[in-house]
C-alpha cells in the first residue's frame, strides 16, 4: 500500500483488537495512533490530526457512532473520513451519514487495507 506518511487514528476498547488493528496497519506501511474510546480518540486528534479514523461502535465513554459526529460537527476535522468497524453493525446504516464505510467483525486483512486504501484517496 502507497500511504507513506499516511496517520490512522484506531479506537478500540478491546486491548488485543486494539494491538492487532495498530500492528496489521503499521505493517503495511501507516503511521497509527491509538486510543481505547472516543474521549481518548479526541484527546489523540488535538495534538495529531490523523487522514482516518477506524472506530469501534461499542465502547465505553464514548461510542464509535458519538465520535463520527463529533468528527464530522468539528471545522478541523470534519474531512476526516470515519471507518465503523464493529460485530454489530447498525441495521440502518444509512442513518449515519457520518460513517464513510463500515467493517462488520471478523473482517479480513485484505479487506481492512483495501477500505482503508480507498478511504486515503
Amino acid at each position: 500500500m502507497n500511504a507513506a506518511r499516511k496517520t490512522v487514528l484506531v479506537v478500540e476498547d478491546h486491548q488485543d483488537s486494539r494491538e492487532m488493528l495498530c500492528e496489521i496497519l503499521e505493517n503495511s506501511g501507516l503511521s497509527v495512533i491509538a486510543a481505547a474510546n472516543g474521549i481518548e480518540a479526541i484527546e489523540r486528534m488535538q495534538s495529531r490530526v490523523p487522514n482516518i479514523v477506524l472506530t469501534d461502535m461499542s465502547m465505553p465513554e464514548m461510542d464509535g457512532i458519538e465520535l463520527a459526529r463529533y468528527i464530522k460537527s468539528h471545522d478541523r476535522y470534519g474531512h476526516i473520513p470515519v471507518a465503523l468497524i464493529s460485530a454489530n453493525l447498525p441495521a440502518a446504516s444509512v442513518y449515519f451519514p457520518e460513517i464513510s464505510a463500515f467493517l462488520l467483525k471478523p473482517c479480513s486483512v485484505d479487506h481492512l487495507l483495501t477500505t482503508v486504501a480507498q478511504l486515503l484517496r
